[in-house]
């Protein structure tokens, strides 16, 4: 019986239409609109390019915006402000690495001294001994206890206390660098002490007292001369130096920009061959740099 109905299906099969494939596969389809619960998919929507190319735009820019905002507040925003009071008073603004961007004056004392000038860029140490031998120059600094009030304010409380104890640190080493110049004995006018004797009482003979040397007169304001540039002359330059250091020797001279000014790089020799190196504005003399090398 089952043979029979196996046999019967077969032939059955091989009577069947076999259509052409090539008219089945050009037949045309009619979209369905509408699925049932079978045929049924979710619909997966692809982006496309130029929502891509939006998408990458956007992310460029922000990724530009982060990096800008990360250089200001580095580099371009006042972190921190240092305030130095004599008279004259000063406002030194620092970004977060302590880098300069600016001196301001906070009363009309201070703003001659910083007249024509820009200190932007400039290291804090290099600034503050600028501003000190300003300070010198124009008598409001000397050799008799001159103190420098400090006042620091930051964006951060630990940094503040640091940030004043090293400028009270800078300052108080170049004023007792100042005031060790100013008060330095001379050897030679040195009396030296009496020797302990324990041999007999004797009557001493007289003992004759040279008079005492006079003490040096303190240098003239140098006389200045200008070029037909409007720069100071070599011998101007040599003027200043004696001033500030009597029977010195130039001994080299260069013309230099810094942050867009003209400045006289120096190096002389005092009667001690002891070698200094100074930095001079170069059109009104005052002095930006002084040191011993």
């Amino acid at each position: 019986m089952n043979q029979k109905i196996e046999h019967s299906l077969r032939r059955a099969v091989g009577q069947l239409p076999r259509p052409d494939y090539q008219a089945v596969a050009q037949a045309p389809v009619q979209r369905m609109e509408v699925h049932d619960y079978v045929t049924r998919q979710e619909m997966v929507v692809r982006p496309s390019r130029p929502r891509l190319l939006a998408a990458a735009v956007l992310a460029v820019c922000v990724l530009a915006l982060c990096v800008g905002l990360t250089v200001y507040f580095q580099f371009f925003q006042i972190y921190s402000v240092v305030d130095l009071r004599v008279n004259p008073a000063f406002a030194i603004q620092l970004n977060r690495q302590d880098q300069v961007r600016g001196v301001q004056a906070l009363n009309d004392d201070a703003e001659p001294i910083l007249e024509g000038r820009s200190y932007k860029g400039w290291a804090l140490e290099a600034v503050v001994s600028a501003l000190v031998d300003d300070l010198i120059v124009n008598g409001y600094l000397d050799a008799e206890g001159d103190k420098v009030d400090v006042a620091v304010n930051s964006q951060s409380a630990e940094h503040s206390r640091e940030l004043r104890s090293y400028v009270e640190g800078l300052l108080d080493q170049r004023l007792a660098g100042l005031s060790n110049t100013g008060t330095q004995e001379d050897p030679a006018n040195s009396t030296p002490a009496p020797e302990e004797t324990t041999a007999a009482v004797q009557t001493p003979a007289p003992v004759v007292t040279p008079p005492p040397t006079p003490a040096p007169a303190p240098p003239a304001d140098p006389v200045l001369s200008w070029g037909e540039d409007g720069l100071l002359t070599r011998e101007a330059v040599e003027a200043i130096v004696q001033a500030r250091t009597p029977g010195a020797q130039l001994s080299e001279l260069k013309l230099d920009e810094d942050d867009g000014r003209l400045i006289y790089e120096l190096k002389y020799w005092d009667s001690s061959w002891v070698e200094y190196e100074m930095d001079l504005d170069a059109y009104t003399g005052t002095i930006l740099k002084w040191e011993r090398d």
